[in-house]
């Protein structure tokens, strides 16, 4: 990965009073800054770009807008914010499936996971949950286990399509576990979670925010959480995957992405105007909402967050047989 904060070794003198009025005349941002979503409207995914971007103007003054550019499990978009302009006023709401899952789920796409962006900045964590319906004879993820051990080929799952992290999650807990457990992908985590309230499906891994309504009127149960990281929000005493086994354990993340040879002092900008926003309790317990768990993360910490997820996902695909499905 290009080093973001390069020193120039000649003319560094000339660069910096150049460099000066830039700022000062207040050319950069020049126009609106435009953060491109991988995913339809009223997902987790845009509504979180929109609450950050919201946060983002509100704390700088700049003109940010939310573009979404669905299609291709994200393709589309992270491919045209590859060739964007590096003016540093494109930018993509980057996910673990754009620049991780997909580079092994796709050969022929059409950027570089690493190569074609500069980090500007982690914004969540979101948490991925195995949920059962009410009548599944599980309450916790070790019972759970216990259960499609002692039932094989009874039972399946759904998620919101193969190859997202939810579908690969599954798939690791299958192979440590050794569960004959059939999977159900289906276009979306809606059409899914309708499915899993009505009994059509004993099973689904999928986001918390839209399974809120159904877990406080009892009709779905969490069974497990797929994340390394820790959440306040989830139901006490909830089970984490890497307790049954500490490998199995994924990132849902979500963060911003220029593209290649943004200048560096843009991407500074940027990432403060990022760090400003997540700093606001206002936006933090707004995406906690959401199953989110907000933290700032420099540039250079997010970039390596990226790179080393690479060979992870690599491995995840290549159990889940997604490539087959």
């Amino acid at each position: 990965m290009k080093k973001l904060f390069a020193t120039l070794a000649m003319g560094i003198g000339f660069a910096a009073c150049a460099l000066a009025p830039t700022y000062a005349q207040g050319k950069f941002p020049s126009g609106p800054i435009t953060i491109v979503v991988p995913f339809a409207p009223g997902g987790a995914s845009d509504i979180t770009a929109r609450r950050v971007a919201e946060q983002m103007s509100k704390e700088t003054g700049y003109n940010i807008i939310v573009e979404n550019k669905a299609g291709a499990a994200g393709n589309i978009a992270a491919s045209y914010v590859a060739r964007a302009k590096s003016d540093g006023q494109t930018l993509l709401f980057a996910t673990t499936n754009t620049n991780g899952i997909n580079t092994h789920m796709y050969p022929d796409i059409m950027y570089d996971a690493i190569t074609s962006f500069e980090p500007v900045g982690f914004i969540a964590e979101n948490v991925v949950v195995l949920m059962a319906g009410k009548s599944f004879p599980a309450d916790n993820l070790e019972q759970a286990i216990a259960e499609i051990r002692q039932h094989p080929d009874k039972y399946s799952y759904a998620s919101p399509g193969v190859g997202t992290v939810h579908h690969l999650s599954v798939e690791l807990l299958k192979k440590s576990q050794d569960l004959s457990l059939l999977h159900v992908p289906y276009k979306g985590a809606g059409p899914a979670m309708v499915d899993l309230v009505a009994g059509v499906v004993p099973l689904m891994i999928g986001g918390i925010a839209p399974a809120k309504p159904f877990l406080e009127s009892g009709q779905i149960k969490v069974l497990g959480v797929a994340n390394d990281r820790r959440f306040e929000s989830l139901p006490e005493g909830v089970q984490y995957f890497s307790e049954i086994d500490p490998d199995v354990r994924i990132s849902s993340w979500m963060g911003l992405l220029a593209p290649a040879n943004t200048p560096a002092d843009r991407i500074e900008v940027l990432s403060e105007a990022l760090k400003k926003a997540l700093a606001s309790e206002e936006l933090q317990e707004s995406l906690k909402s959401l199953g989110m768990q907000a933290e700032f993360m420099t540039p250079e910490s997010f970039g390596k967050l990226v790179a080393d997820g690479l060979p992870f996902w690599k491995e995840a695909v290549e159990i889940s047989g997604a490539l087959n499905e």
